[in-house]
């Protein structure tokens, strides 16, 4: 009896080793497809139910997770490094081709005043070059992780003064009159002030280049959101695809024939606020743009 026993346990024991040596060597032939279909969302899996194998195959199927997202932000990242580098090659291509006219313009004529005027326009040309430079380096720190978040408490309305008072030679030049509040909410708000001034800074110049005549600031609290909403009339012939102003290389001209503006803008600035915790949005009421900025607000300064 007890040698019929010992002939079972024996055959059902050669017959575990089998199935587990053939799920064993199935496994092995898809780990070495894996590089070839897993971007189709296959998995390993198995026949034989054996407890320490199903969790080996469990922790195997969690590394082909972390290799196909891997592999799907790398050719996002390619993707983007695409778009960028044809956004920027149109977009710097505007100003070289205006800065080499004007330059050739200067050196035939002998007229003081025209050259003058050929002189300025070199220089506006020269001063948006370095613009768009900062942007594409801003842009390139964000989609590559490299650009450091410093968090300090600050007031939202004193910094929004300062920039706006920093660009008051270009709003009186382009005869954009901008009314500030009387009553200010004084909520602290969390932020990174670099990244927090360059997007307001993006802001004013998105009303120097699209502003017919005002621009409106307001505030208002929302929960723990300090909201800065800045409006501005629009000129007749704007046409504003509010749903797309926050996209990469998106300008209100779709021939892309204003020379002044990258489409990087409002886009950067979205990112910039997201990696602070905050929202961005726009809309159209009427005849007015409208961009509400959502900043966190300090709430133990909000309590004290």
């Amino acid at each position: 009896m007890w040698g019929w026993i010992f002939f079972l346990l024996s055959l059902a024991l050669l017959f575990y080793i089998f199935f587990l040596k053939r799920e064993i060597k199935k496994v092995q032939r898809e780990v070495k497809e894996l590089p070839t279909r897993s971007s189709y969302g296959n998995r390993l899996s198995l026949d034989f139910r054996e407890r320490t194998l199903l969790d080996l195959i469990d922790e195997l199927n969690r590394m082909v997770d972390s290799y196909e997202e891997k592999q799907r932000l790398a050719k996002n990242m390619e993707e983007n490094v695409k778009l960028t580098i044809a956004g920027l090659s149109h977009d710097l291509r505007t100003p070289l081709t205006s800065i080499h006219g004007y330059v050739q313009l200067l050196h035939a004529t002998t007229d003081e005043a025209k050259r003058a005027e050929y002189l300025t326009i070199i220089e506006h040309a020269v001063k948006r070059l370095l613009e768009m430079t900062d942007q594409f380096y801003d842009l390139a720190q964000m989609e590559t992780n490299q650009k450091a978040l410093t968090l300090v408490s600050m007031s939202l309305p004193n910094l929004v003064e300062d920039i706006f008072l920093s660009f008051y030679a270009q709003l009186l030049e382009k005869n954009i009159e901008v009314h500030f509040p009387e009553d200010v909410c004084e909520s602290q708000v969390i932020a990174d002030k670099i990244m927090l001034t360059r997007v307001l800074q993006n802001m004013v110049q998105n009303i120097l280049r699209y502003a017919k005549s005002e621009a409106v600031i307001s505030y208002h609290r929302d929960g723990d959101f300090l909201i800065l909403s800045v409006k501005n009339d629009i000129k007749a012939e704007s046409e504003i695809a509010v749903e797309k102003v926050f996209m990469r290389f998106y300008t209100e001209v779709t021939s892309r024939t204003n020379t002044e503006a990258s489409g990087l803008g409002l886009y950067l600035s979205k990112k910039l606020v997201d990696k602070m915790s905050g929202k961005m949005d726009a809309e159209l009421q009427g005849k007015w743009f409208i961009i509400h900025l959502y900043m966190p607000v300090n709430r133990i300064q909000s309590m004290s």
